[in-house]
C-alpha cells in the first residue's frame, strides 16, 4: 500500500510540475522570406486528453485538427497531419517549451525544413472539433455529375455516393480536366437537406442543397469560391 501511494504521489508532483499549455497561442512561425501568423489552440476534452486545432491564415489553413499531442514538462510537441500540404511533403510538426516569459518558442517542421516558431498566449483556447461523417439520406445516393471552371479550364465532375448502414457514406469524387484526379475524401453528411463534402488535404469542399434530381451549391478549391451544380446523368 505504502508503494501505491508513493507512485501517487509521484505522479500528481509530475502532473503539479507540468506547464499549462490550454489557451489559444498566436505568433509567427520565419519561414524563408517572409513571417506567416500561426494560431494554435490547445485544450484538454472531457476525459483530460489534450485537442487541438490549428489556424495559418496566410495559407488558407482554418482549424485543422492537431494529432498526437505530447505534453511533458514545459514542452509540448503535436503535429497537424496534411493540414500544409499532401504527401509527399509529410505532416507538419510542431515542437515548443514555454519559457519564463511565458511565451512558447520552438520549431514548426515539414519536410526536412524548420522554420523557428514563437507564439504568445492570447486568450482562451477555441478548438474547432473536427465534424463527424455520417450516412446521407437514400434519395441522395447514387451518381451525381456537374462541371465547373477554374482558371479559365472547365472541370467535369463526378460523385458517387453510397450509404454503409451507419457507417459514413462511400463517396468517390473525381474530376476531370488536363488530367483525371480521384479527390480522397475525408467527410461526408448531409443535414437538413445540405450535402458536404471535403477533402482537407486537397483543401476542396463542396457544398449544396439536395432537391429531387438537383444539388444546388458551390465547390471550394482553396480560397476561391465557385458556384456547382450537380444533377442525375442522362440515360444512354
Amino acid at each position: 500500500m505504502r508503494r501505491i501511494a508513493l507512485l501517487g504521489l509521484g505522479l500528481a508532483a509530475l502532473q503539479a510540475g507540468a506547464a499549462d499549455f490550454a489557451g489559444r497561442w498566436s505568433g509567427m512561425a520565419a519561414i524563408p522570406g517572409r513571417e506567416l501568423p500561426v494560431v494554435v489552440d490547445l485544450a484538454r476534452d472531457a476525459s483530460g486528453a489534450w485537442a487541438g486545432s490549428l489556424i495559418i491564415p496566410g495559407i488558407d489553413v482554418k482549424g485543422a485538427a492537431l494529432h498526437d499531442i505530447q505534453v511533458v514538462g514545459d514542452e509540448v510537441r503535436f503535429d497537424a497531419g496534411d493540414a500544409l500540404g499532401p504527401a509527399p511533403y509529410g505532416p507538419t510538426t510542431f515542437a515548443a517549451r514555454l519559457g519564463n516569459d511565458g511565451r512558447l518558442r520552438g520549431e514548426m517542421k515539414q519536410a526536412g525544413n524548420a522554420a523557428p516558431l514563437t507564439l504568445a498566449r492570447t486568450g482562451e483556447a477555441q478548438v474547432e472539433y473536427a465534424p463527424k461523417s455520417g450516412p446521407v439520406a437514400a434519395a441522395t445516393e447514387g451518381r451525381w455529375v456537374g462541371e465547373f471552371e477554374l482558371g479559365g479550364f472547365p472541370r467535369k465532375v463526378t460523385i458517387d455516393i453510397a450509404n454503409r448502414g451507419k457507417e459514413p457514406a462511400q463517396v468517390d469524387f473525381v474530376v476531370v480536366g488536363k488530367q483525371t484526379t480521384k479527390i480522397p475524401v475525408d467527410f461526408v453528411a448531409e443535414e437538413d437537406g445540405v450535402l458536404r463534402i471535403a477533402s482537407q488535404i486537397y483543401r476542396i469542399v463542396f457544398e449544396g442543397r439536395v432537391s429531387p434530381g438537383r444539388i444546388d451549391g458551390s465547390i471550394d478549391v482553396g480560397p476561391q469560391e465557385i458556384p456547382l451544380k450537380l444533377r442525375r446523368p442522362e440515360k444512354s
